[in-house]
């Protein structure tokens, strides 16, 4: 079991969850931020694919 999911199954009000779920949110946004501001092709595959790992950390963590 890691760390998160110790803080995790110990969350009973929901307070870690969403603060994680903020802060994948935040780093998500920056990334968009950078992306929005254009860059080569390949910083770009990179950026997106940060772009949809936060995505799918949120979904992850959301479904927990």
């Amino acid at each position: 079991m890691t760390n998160l999911e110790e803080i995790l199954d110990n969350d009973s009000d929901g307070k870690a969850k969403r603060d994680v779920i903020e802060r994948l949110d935040q780093a998500q946004f920056a990334v968009k931020r950078k992306l929005d501001m254009g860059c080569s092709p390949k910083e770009y595959q990179v950026l997106m694919s940060q772009y949809e790992a936060y995505q799918a950390a949120k979904s992850v963590i959301d479904q927990y």
